[in-house]
């Protein structure tokens, strides 16, 4: 055995390259990774409550708030058509155009029409408007405020320029809430409120000892949709048990760009205080399991990587003791260092396998924990259930808003197209410039030839048009949806038509979360929140199930495995309105369980969180022994075979200043001592 005591002691470095390093840093983030398992797992399991179930109603918010200002806004695009069909037929008299405007704006509670710069009203009917609210009257474009009237009631007042005159038109209109099921839990009212938190309408049975919430969420409404909880234990008693008080809240917002109307909706109800706890054997078996692949993948490695390698390096620098060694690659250096015959290599494990070996339970248990994660299905209350029924029906009334309010501006728009059909070219160009949900507008003649258009191409085919007024689905089968409302002219030999944007319909199901689809009474898509083909049929049983329970009249939502996925699935029918009546089409929504804010799916965030972490950190342990130590060990084995075997030329240089270089140093020195000494030469007698 090659002593190196006498000589300096080789240089070796500190971090990355001991042995120990990775050990140390490695299983010092395990054990955090371990200590984080332990403390947040089972506070996650017993999360939930009454913020959970708030969580999951702010969407049905948030979609109530956007079809209560498509309904303000459905006022300014009607106020707009009509002050363009006026220009085509213009009344010099005030009272003759407020005639024409109230004709055109059927929802409106009062109308006037006023002088620009004097303010003075030159005509006015149905209920007395606030003129003098009117915030400002040098308006060049149409506004939309909230003012109060006579009565103290809180209305909307939206204001347009007449075209070509200095008139403006007035006209209030009442708020309304979208119609949506209210269970009673949570749910108990829908309110509108404005910023400092004064209710202005309401539906349902509101509690005034929930004002102080109200307030609070009509405050932080006026930024973004959100959801506020009150003190615990504070709310009605249901089913024998304290609830807690919470508001859900959305800002009202009108424009394009979309701005704050000073209006909010929110919803106010109670929670159970407490969610439904987690059993705790559901996170302690994902610790447990953890916690003792870690030991073992670093038991291993220390005791059977780490500590052999730093004994041999011991040995050769200068100790007596010899050992035997279980690894294959320390049992050929420890033979060439004593210039002994290198024992045969049964009963001897590689440092490669080893080290791939320790590592392997932690790999293996973190992939089976991130499986099992993957594949448990979250428990769902029903009142999230419920939510999503109640969001299927918000989304169906805002398309039956839309389809109804289609049939309305044709109507409307009908009622003052007079004359030649070549002169309603322009205000078919702002009917459409003001409303898209159309793709084209255009007449026709009774045969179905088109005689004037705006927007694009008309898709639908020629032939001779339905007789009255109504919606239209003219195709199950081809590209493209043609899904068209048409109202016959005054002069009976016209039809107006107008052709639906199927992709503002898919905008509409795109507000819901999750996947939604209309489809028509023989299950064929018309629309769809994402990519789809037109018409292709439902397949699923669960969302076929669910289309024909929703237009039997009986919506039973409920969860259904789906390709494999998991999905809260509801449904509801496009009907309440004479025109979409015979339709038959039908909202379904299928929200995948993984995305519902519950405590179930948090944990599961977190169960694979942390098997990520402990396999990134297995892969990190792997690597660093691997690069750092093991392949050069490796290469050190085959130098110290080429020595035992006499190959004395080959100088064996350290790749790394750690135990592994020092034991190259080591060898190197014991291949020079084995080199042979050349004879002394004689010198010659003369």
């Amino acid at each position: 055995m090659v002593a190196m005591s006498a000589g300096p002691r080789p240089v070796e470095n500190g971090f990355p390259d001991g042995l120990r390093v990775p050990l140390v840093v490695v299983g010092a983030a395990l054990a955090l990774l371990m200590a984080w398992c332990v403390l947040a797992l089972p506070a996650a399991g017993q999360s939930g409550g009454p913020q959970v179930v708030a969580q999951s109603q702010e969407l049905l918010v948030n979609d109530l708030a956007r079809a209560t200002a498509d309904s303000i806004g459905d006022v300014a695009g009607d106020l707009s058509t009509a002050g363009a069909l006026y220009t085509v037929h213009p009344d010099p008299s005030p009272a003759g155009t407020l005639a024409a405007f109230t004709r055109s704006i059927p929802q409106a509670l009062g109308l006037a029409l006023v002088h620009r710069s004097s303010g003075v009203l030159l005509a006015g009917t149905g209920e007395p408007v606030p003129v003098e609210s009117l915030p400002s009257k040098d308006v060049d474009r149409i506004t939309v405020n909230l003012v109060r009237d006579q009565s103290g009631a809180t209305v909307v007042l939206t204001t347009a320029p007449l075209p070509g005159t200095q008139w403006l038109v007035l006209v209030t209109t009442g708020l309304k809430i979208p119609a949506t099921t209210l269970s009673g839990s949570p749910a108990e009212a829908l309110l509108l409120t404005t910023p400092d938190g004064q209710v202005v309408k309401s539906r349902g049975s509101f509690d005034p000892e929930y004002q102080r919430l109200v307030t609070t969420a009509s405050a932080n409404a006026v930024t973004a949709a959100g959801s506020v909880v009150g003190e615990e234990s504070t709310g009605p008693v249901v089913d024998g048990r304290r609830t807690t008080p919470i508001a859900v809240y959305a800002p009202i917002l009108t424009g394009d760009p979309a701005r704050p109307l000073g209006l909010n909706l929110v919803l106010v109800g109670s929670a159970p205080a407490h969610g439904a706890p987690q059993t705790p054997v559901e996170t302690e078996w994902v610790a447990a399991a953890l916690a003792a692949a870690v030991l073992i993948t670093l038991v291993l490695i220390g005791f059977g990587f780490v500590l052999p390698l730093r004994r041999l390096r011991g040995e050769a620098l200068g100790g007596h003791h010899r050992r035997r060694y279980r690894l294959r690659e320390a049992t050929i250096v420890s033979a060439a260092l004593r210039d002994e015959i290198i024992p045969v290599r049964r009963g001897r494990i590689s440092a490669r396998t080893l080290v791939i070996a320790a590592v392997a339970p932690l790999l293996v248990c973190s992939a089976v924990i991130g499986v099992v994660a993957r594949e448990t299905v979250p428990t769902v209350p029903d009142l999230v259930v419920q939510g999503e029924r109640g969001l299927a029906e918000v989304t169906a009334g805002a398309l039956r808003d839309q389809l109804s309010a289609t049939l309305s501006d044709l109507r409307t728009f009908a009622t003052r197209a007079n004359g030649e059909v070549a002169s309603l070219k322009p205000a078919l160009d702002n009917l459409i410039a003001q409303n898209n949900r159309y793709r084209s507008v255009y007449v026709t003649d009774a045969a179905g030839s088109v005689q004037v258009t705006a927007g694009r191409a008309p898709l639908r085919t020629t032939e001779r048009p339905p007789a009255g007024s109504g919606l239209h689905q003219q195709n199950t089968a081809g590209r493209i949806p043609v899904l068209y409302a048409s109202t016959p002219l005054p002069d009976h030999s016209h039809v107006l038509i107008g052709e639906l944007d199927v992709t503002k319909l898919s905008s509409i199901l795109r507000r819901s979360a999750g996947n939604g689809k209309l489809v028509d009474s023989g299950l064929r898509t018309l629309a769809s929140a994402d990519g789809y083909r037109a018409f292709d049929m439902l397949t699923d049983q669960a969302l076929r199930q669910s289309v024909t329970d929703a237009l039997g009249g009986v919506g039973r939502p409920g969860t259904d495995q789906i390709d494999g996925e998991w999905y809260v699935v509801a449904a509801a029918t496009v009907t309440g309105a004479p025109s979409t009546d015979p339709l038959r089409w039908t909202v379904v929504l299928q929200q995948p369980l993984t995305t519902l804010p519950l405590p179930d799916n948090v944990v599961r965030r977190y169960v694979l969180f942390a098997a990520l972490a402990a396999g990134a950190l297995a892969l990190l342990l792997l690597g660093w022994y691997h690069l750092c130590f093991v392949r050069p060990l490796r290469r050190l084995s085959v130098a110290a075979l080429g020595l035992a075997q006499g190959d004395l030329k080959t100088v064996i240089y350290p790749e790394r200043l750690n135990e592994i270089g020092t034991l190259s140093e080591c060898l190197d020195a014991a291949r020079r001592q084995r080199i042979p000494t050349a004879a002394p030469s004689v010198p010659m007698l003369v």
